[in-house]
């Protein structure tokens, strides 16, 4: 049994495609990640999900096979393909989970070549961000399930804290949301849960090169405003949450109503469910049924979900 660490960001994240199984294999060929679990999903997993009663479904979970935490679970829906949640979006449109977060640990452009042959595609390059104290390399992968991963290596100074991390990748240390309203949904993390800020940016897409790896058109990135804010409850990048938004509108995925495939939901472990529910439900958030299950392979928990007023699901477990 993989211990659980508590109150210290999310766990896993949870996804939905339309073959959890090939998915996995495609997966692990890129990010050097093995087979935790394999089997049917729980009934109560689902109603978090929003699926319907008369509907089952297969997960498979992934992981670092040197990490405690950061895994994938991947959902699919027995006899069905159910659609997008950010169908047709750009990055700098809102609502839902946009991405994960990874690592290279090995060169960027070998990883970029692993989930290239692994049915991704990136909206832009590699690119290089240098900012004299910190330089780093980017890229954006997505597939065909909406299945959105940055992957970003350290140029220098020197990574650290993954010297025990073996691979090509490491284990998943955050997510990302955009938002239409960067001050409401910090104050969701920040005064609702007394989360703390990680880092906290207010620039442009892009710099005056125009280079970014979201897509943006290189002539008008370095025009459009931007906030970034990390946050996590002890202030660590391992688990945390960033909230990014782009002051050039955009369209509004919040709304759309699951289950759908993509980034579905991100799990956390707690010690107070109720507390930290209710918090999130006076932020605005809507509330699930409590339900309980068995989150293999952790053990039996109760749980709740709250899905944020821009349509990000953050799922709640605590143990039974």
């Amino acid at each position: 049994m993989i211990m659980l660490s508590l109150d210290n960001g999310f766990e896993e994240a949870v996804g939905i495609v339309a073959d959890a199984r090939a998915t996995a294999r495609r997966l692990a060929a890129a990010l050097g990640y093995v087979h935790v679990h394999e089997g049917r999903v729980p009934r109560g997993a689902l109603d978090l999900l929003g699926v319907a009663q008369e509907m089952q479904g297969t997960e498979v979970l992934l992981r670092h096979p040197d990490a405690r935490r950061g895994a994938i679970r991947l959902v699919d829906l027995d006899g069905t393909i159910v659609p997008l949640q950010r169908d047709g979006a750009q990055a700098w449109d809102h609502g839902g989970i946009f991405d994960i977060n990874i690592r290279a640990l090995t060169d960027l452009d070998d990883v970029h070549a692993a989930f290239s042959a692994n049915g991704f595609l990136s909206p832009a390059p590699v690119t290089d961000w240098d900012f004299g104290s910190l330089a780093v390399r980017e890229v954006v992968e997505r597939d065909a399930d909406g299945i959105c991963i940055a992957a970003m290596q350290r140029v220098h100074p020197p990574l650290q804290g993954y010297e025990d991390i073996s691979g090509p990748t490491s284990w998943v240390f955050n997510s990302t949301q955009v938002v239409p309203d960067f001050d409401a949904a910090r104050s969701l993390f920040v005064e609702a849960l007394g989360w703390k800020p990680v880092q906290e940016t207010e620039s442009f897409a892009a710099g005056t090169d125009g280079a970014n790896c979201m897509g943006f058109p290189p002539g008008l990135s370095p025009k459009i405003p931007m906030r970034i804010g990390i946050y996590h409850p002890q202030g660590r990048m391992e688990g945390s949450v960033e909230i990014i938004a782009f002051d050039c509108g955009g369209r509004d995925f919040s709304k759309a109503q699951g289950p759908l495939r993509g980034w579905a939901g991100l799990r956390f472990a707690v010690s107070d469910l109720d507390t930290m529910a209710g918090r999130l439900a006076g932020a605005g958030c809507i509330r699930s049924e409590p339900v309980e299950f068995d989150w293999l392979p952790h053990g039996r928990f109760r749980a709740v979900a709250l899905t944020t007023p821009w349509g990000a699901r953050l799922e709640l477990l605590q143990a039974a």
